[in-house]
């Protein structure tokens, strides 16, 4: 139950966003960093996509490329039915491709004649504004649900100021989702009372990953209520395509913020949230995350405009 919170819209930022990573916590997974989905030259050019890795299929959830790219994936709740392609894969190539416009992307990155488990696909391409500065083109693509056929839209002007994504069903409910209602609302917060100053950043990254923490009062007992939580504490499920009904632990791994300044700065900082230790779900050490700061680099996007 993944969710992803973010605007287009902020004077100093040309994207803020925020996101979970709800799973299984025994589903080996690398944390992020930069590589080329094992299309490294060597180890000294170790890749230009900043993202972690599913380990099982080899794509990814969420990630950003040099040129500023950003790709985000959540799956769409429904019974588990086997399907040969891999969600993650979208991600990954999105993020591999040469192209600077997300509406170009479609039939280059999706096989239109495949067919996906559920999933919801956020698409980000940054564009050069007339004075230079950063701001992004966007694309949501969805299937509806598994087996389904695939659609895209760009975001409406509402979604550019405060958008949100989990795992419900595009134009069916999902915007009503608790979580996502919750987490947008405090999101708006955040932003309209950010104080401008040279440490905005910290600030608000901090705001960020309180926001991502948030859980109701009463407890998370099954996966309807799953819904109703920003961040989920490990609750027992019955594991995927499991045979004998075993069940792990599933819940939020990971919490990530990405802050891309209209100049090009990016802030990616990744933190563990909960992990499995001997079996055993166990909250992380505050302390331990990722962080990557570096500067976008778009010539070749500011050459095709």
């Amino acid at each position: 139950m993944c969710i992803g919170i973010w605007t287009l819209e902020h004077p100093e930022y040309a994207l803020i966003l925020c996101t979970n990573r709800d799973e299984y916590l025994d589903r080996p997974t690398e944390d992020a960093h930069f590589h080329s989905f094992g299309k490294e030259i060597n180890a000294e050019s170790p890749g230009t996509i900043l993202s972690g890795r599913d380990v099982l299929a080899g794509g990814s959830w969420f990630g950003i490329n040099r040129s500023g790219k950003v790709s985000l994936l959540t799956n769409i709740t429904e019974p588990v039915k086997k399907y040969n392609t891999s969600r993650g894969y979208l991600v990954s190539s999105f993020l591999q491709s040469d192209s600077p416009r997300p509406l170009d992307e479609i039939g280059k990155i999706i096989p239109m004649n495949e067919k996906f488990a559920g999933f919801n696909l956020l698409l980000l391409a940054p564009t050069p504004d007339t004075d230079s500065s950063i701001q992004y083109d966007s694309l949501y693509i969805t299937n509806h649900g598994g087996g389904g056929t695939l659609t895209s839209r760009p975001l409406r002007p509402s979604e550019h100021s405060c958008g949100g994504i989990s795992n419900g069903i595009d134009g069916a409910g999902a915007e009503s989702w608790f979580k996502v209602q919750h987490a947008t609302k405090e999101f708006e917060a955040v932003l309209q009372t950010l104080t401008p100053n040279d440490d905005t950043a910290s600030e608000l990254t901090d705001r960020l990953f309180k926001l991502l923490a948030w859980q109701p009062p009463d407890s998370i007992l099954q996966r309807s209520d799953l819904r109703k939580t920003v961040q989920v504490t490990p609750i027992p499920l019955i594991l995927e395509g499991s045979r004998g009904g075993s069940q792990g632990y599933y819940g939020t791994r990971l919490s990530t913020v990405l802050l891309v300044k209209r100049n090009g700065d990016v802030l990616f900082i990744e933190r563990d949230i909960w992990k499995l230790v001997n079996g055993a779900p166990v909250r992380a050490d505050p302390s331990s995350e990722r962080r990557f700061e570096f500067k976008l680099d778009i010539k070749s996007t500011v050459n095709d405009n």
